[in-house]
């Protein structure tokens, strides 16, 4: 019996060895089928042979894996019918084909051709609102796939897709995530090619309305691209999105060149989209910089290309010429384009922002030569239009202008009153966007300048440090011959006597040298420490000049807002005048103890406010020292948040608490917290949308603390500020 078994189990184990070789065998073959079928379809183009080769594969799959019972084969075959079927553009079947691959993939197949099904059924929804949610989910969870296995690079190409979804889907916050967890990975990775995804992290940003990382983000996108020499197509866009900034912000030069560089590689890759639309950007700079001869010429080199061109791009063409004739006067070709653009508006629906743009440029002809009544029509109907989508904010200045033209030449006053009253509006918060991105600009440029001189001084420290070190090497050689030297001469006994005495002098003369040396640093030494004190010393008393100034100032005006404004910088003043004041009166020029400043400042204050209220100040304060970097930044904060609670916190009060409170929370961040028991914030104020120059101050400040900063509303009011302990002191 027991021999009997032992056969049966032999018999058993050669069978299982079989099937396992057999099911690898099978395992093999599909995967070098798989694979010649994916190189078929990324071939350049969408070949008809290609096509139907692949079609083969496909079916060789799938016959071959059912005949084998190979179901992870099956769901391998469904994958390739799916991309097959994408790559011919043949939507019917694509998501059924997708949905089957997934499922037996998910089951039988390995993490990546899971990540694979994941992803093609997402490609089968199209970027629409409706389809957006799903097309989002799908490459999420694809990418999650090759988290799994560790496959950074994928995993970041993928959630760099989602991330323009979110763009798409306008969930700009969610779309940044996203796109710094894919620049993260791409570095685990090693992926050096970042300019796509800094590309698109600046387009989220402008999206945002945060120009200066809009504009830094592209730039890192150029330069990311220049040094690896990068000529694709890709580049085009880039450069002409860094164009657009500039452009936006009304700076031409560099606007023009990046949008030439931008064309140069258009022409290199024959990419006739951007050569199209970088030249009409161009066109509208020369237009605005009445070179208008140059303007057109761009614009017929962007119309040779529009061989099948919709009625949006012929629109906007129409609308381009026409006003540059409208610019150069010459209204007989100008009618001419106003005339085919008229065609074009009335014979066929265009898309709602060609439609506004088509609209505004009608009206402007008509005014422009003297129809202004026949311009409302187009003028209403915008409006209406803009009701319905976010138009912006350069069109709607453009369609009040015309509006309260229009109804000036009618004699509607209100109206024109109405429209006017809207383009100034539009027009000032025009001008303050424009500005904020400017001043973005000059602050990138300046921080471009600082670092480009960092690294000049680090290159001239580090030739220092190279002739230090050099001197060094001399210096042991020296040594060394001399050390050598003397061994041979104290071998050389009947000249012991003088070489020691020879020694000894010197070591002498070096001992002067070193203390001369020693002497020196100290009286440089002094002579520093007097000098910091000497500039705390004048610091404080400009200061307390400047304090003066704005006090007789003050005498001279009648303005109440005025002179609480100059008041209010007196305070400031002062805040900053104590810290000085007490770094030249101690023998610390460094570090201020903030129980001393505090309570000065606290006393200063109260004695600047005549107020009907009885306010008790409650201090705690730890004893702390810190450095100016961090005192001057919490006076500030201290003197706004205390200057508010006198001034607005106790209104028909006869008695209030004020409390300041400055401790270490841990071995990492300390607290500074102001509490009021006034009569607390209005229920209608929204702190994040709050602009008054306190309020913007103390946040400010403390993000230049790097802390955070929380106002609350609890019986009073609270303001809290954390903000981490500097450096040096943890070290």
């Amino acid at each position: 019996m027991m021999h009997h078994f032992t056969i049966k189990g032999a018999a058993t184990l050669v069978a299982l060895l079989f099937f396992i070789t057999s099911f690898g065998q099978d395992t093999a073959k599909v995967g070098r089928l798989y694979r010649e079928g994916q190189r078929l379809i990324l071939k350049t183009g969408v070949e008809k042979e290609d096509m139907d080769s692949a079609w083969v594969i496909a079916r060789q799959i799938d016959s071959f894996s059912r005949h084998t019972h190979y179901m992870g084969g099956i769901g391998i075959g469904k994958l390739l019918t799916a991309k097959i079927l994408n790559e011919s553009h043949r939507n019917g079947g694509r998501r059924e084909a997708s949905l089957e691959a997934l499922s037996l993939l998910n089951q039988y197949g390995s993490p990546t051709l899971q990540a694979e099904a994941l992803i093609e059924v997402g490609g089968t929804y199209q970027n629409k609102a409706a389809d957006l949610p799903k097309k989002i989910f799908y490459y999420k969870a694809g990418a999650q796939r090759y988290l799994d296995i560790k496959d950074y690079l994928h995993a970041g190409n993928m959630l760099e897709y989602t991330g323009e979804l979110y763009n798409i889907a306008s969930e700009y916050r969610q779309a940044l995530k996203t796109l710094d967890s894919a620049l993260i990975l791409y570095k685990l990775s090693g992926f050096p090619r970042l300019h796509g995804l800094y590309s698109l992290m600046g387009s989220t940003y402008m999206f945002m309305s945060d120009f200066s990382n809009a504009l830094r983000y592209n730039i890192m996108a150029i330069e990311t691209g220049e040094k690896l020499h990068e000529t694709g197509i890709i580049m085009s866009p880039i450069y002409n999105r860094l164009g657009m900034i500039y452009f936006s912000i009304e700076d031409y030069p560099p606007a023009i060149e990046y949008f030439n560089r931008g064309l140069r590689i258009a022409y290199l890759n024959h990419d006739t989209m951007s050569i199209q639309t970088i030249q009409m950007n161009i066109a509208y700079i020369y237009r605005k910089t009445g070179r208008f001869e140059l303007a057109l010429d761009s614009i017929r080199a962007a119309e040779k290309l529009s061989l099948h061109a919709d009625d949006d791009d012929s629109a906007e063409v129409a609308s381009r010429y026409l006003y540059i004739y409208l610019e150069k006067k010459d209204y007989a070709k100008a009618a001419l384009y106003y005339k085919r653009l008229a065609d074009i508006y009335n014979r066929h629906p265009n898309s709602p922002s060609a439609g506004q743009f088509t609209r505004l440029a009608l009206a402007s002809y008509l005014q422009r030569t003297g129809h202004l009544k026949e311009s409302m029509p187009y003028l209403i109907t915008a409006e209406q239009e803009a009701k319905n989508r976010e138009e912006p904010i350069s069109r709607m200045v453009q369609l009040y202008q015309l509006f309260y033209r229009a109804d000036s030449a009618m004699g509607n006053i209100q109206a024109e009153l109405g429209h006017f009253k809207q383009y100034k509006i539009l027009g000032d918060s025009f001008t303050n966007i424009q500005k904020s991105r400017q001043l973005a600009s000059l602050q990138l440029q300046f921080e471009t300048s600082k670092k480009d001189q960092d690294i000049q001084l680090l290159t001239q420290k580090s030739a220092l440090q190279e002739a230090s070190l050099q001197k060094e090497k001399i210096f042991r050689n020296v040594i060394f011959g001399g050390v050598c030297t003397l061994l041979m001469i104290l071998v050389l006994t009947y000249n012991r006597s003088r070489l020691k005495q020879r020694s000894n002098l010197q070591l002498q003369q070096k001992q002067e040298e070193i203390n001369d040396q020693n002497e020196l640093l100290r009286k440089l030494l002094v002579e520093k420490e007097w000098l910091l004190k000497e500039i705390h010393h004048r610091v404080k008393n400009n200061l307390q000049i400047v304090i003066s100034l704005l006090n007789s100032q003050s005498i001279y005006l009648d303005n109440q807002d005025a002179i609480d404004a100059i008041r209010d910088s007196q305070h400031r003043m002062h805040a900053m005048s104590l810290i000085h004041q007490k770094l030249y009166q101690t023998d610390n020029l460094a570090t201020i103890d903030m129980s001393w400043y505090i309570k000065e400042l606290v006393a200063y204050m109260r004695e600047s406010f005549p107020t009907e209220t009885t306010i008790t100040f409650q201090l705690q304060i730890a004893p702390l020292e810190l450095d100016v970097a961090q005192a001057v930044p919490l006076g500030l904060i201290l003197n706004e948040a205390v200057n508010n609670a006198i001034k607005y916190a106790f209104k028909g009060r006869q008695q209030g608490i004020i409390s300041i409170s400055l401790i270490t929370l841990d071995d990492t961040h300390r607290e500074l917290c102001i509490f009021d028991n006034g009569n607390g914030l209005p229920q209608q104020l929204n702190m994040e949308e709050t602009t008054t120059l306190g309020m913007s101050l103390m946040r400010g400040l403390s993000e230049q603390l790097d802390g955070t900063f929380e106002v609350k509303s609890r019986q009073g009011t609270i303001i809290t500020i954390v903000f981490p302990i500097a450096q040096k002191e943890m070290i």
